[in-house]
Order: structure tokens, then C-alpha cells, then sequence
């Protein structure tokens, strides 16, 4: 799956055309729902690992893991979008994905895919009430006729009450 990926990722990075602005993203479903984020942030997609479990964390975040030598904390994107919690399986994976100095785990139900998606395909994230909108989506994709959530991976980390409690 990584291989396909990877070869679609470079196959498409040549070709398209100029007038249209396009930015590759890799897709993953989380509780069968298919969000999405820039494959620019991610560094790789691993199966699960031994987690170490560390106490007085947010409860999203479920413990470190120890990749090739560098400690990765990992945060379960089910809990921090209030989903149900649910068994990991052979289809949980961790994105790790960089945003500045800080790299981070995020665990998800399935990957999906790495694909274009221009700007002529992304919706405004509608707003939940005056002045207020749901601080992980950017914009929303319509890709093979499927809404496709566009996530900030900076708003996901931060953790502000606010954007923590907001319904998905």
C-alpha cells in the first residue's frame, strides 16, 4: 500500500496543469469518516507499536513510542474528535507527521490514499454558529463525489478547550 502510494505520489507530482493549483494530501478514515491531511507534513505510515503508557496526559493522548531512537508521542485522533473509543486492529496505523521542530504519532482507523485535490474541489468549513467553526477543519473536498475533511495538524495539537469540545 505504501509502495502504491508512494509511486502515485510521484507519477502525479509531474503532471497537471499549471492554471489549476493542486497540493497532494494523504487521506485516512476514522470511524468510517474520511478526512484528510497535507502529505507535505507527513514523515512516514507505521503499523502499531509498543506504546509506553505516561500518566497525567490529555486523554487523547495515549502514551510515546520509541522510533529508530527518537521518542514520538502519539495522539488518538477517535478521542480527540470525541469519537467512541474502539480496539486497535491490523488496519490502525500512525501517521507521523512533522509540523516545525515537534513530530507527532497520530493514530487513525485506516489510510486511505495519497491525492490531488485543488483548490476548485475545497469548501469553506461551515460555520457551527456566529463566529465560531470547528478549529481542526480547514475546508471540506468533494472528491469522488465523498466529502473529504481537510484537517490543521498545528490546531489538532494545540490544546485549547475550546477547540477540544467542539462537536465533529
Amino acid at each position: 500500500m505504501e509502495n502504491t502510494a508512494e509511486k502515485n505520489f510521484s507519477e502525479n507530482n509531474n503532471k497537471g496543469n499549471e492554471n489549476i493549483s493542486k497540493e497532494k494530501y494523504l487521506t485516512f478514515f476514522i470511524d468510517e469518516q474520511l478526512f484528510a491531511i497535507p502529505s507535505s507534513q507527513v514523515v512516514e505510515i507505521i503499523r502499531m507499536q509498543p506504546i509506553t503508557y505516561i500518566p497525567k496526559l490529555p486523554p487523547f493522548v495515549i502514551g510515546v513510542i520509541n522510533l529508530r531512537g527518537k521518542i514520538v508521542p502519539l495522539v488518538d485522533l477517535r478521542l480527540k474528535f470525541n469519537k467512541e473509543p474502539r480496539e486497535y486492529d491490523d488496519y490502525t496505523s500512525i501517521i507521523v507527521v512533522e509540523t516545525g521542530d515537534l513530530s507527532v504519532g497520530f493514530i487513525v482507523d485506516r489510510v486511505n490514499d495519497v491525492t490531488d485535490v485543488s483548490k476548485n474541489q475545497i469548501s469553506d468549513s461551515p460555520k457551527l454558529a456566529k463566529d465560531t467553526t470547528n478549529g481542526f477543519i480547514v475546508g471540506i473536498a468533494t472528491l469522488l463525489g465523498e466529502a473529504v475533511m481537510l484537517l490543521d495538524t498545528v490546531k489538532i495539537l494545540s490544546d485549547d478547550d475550546e477547540t477540544s469540545n467542539q462537536v465533529m
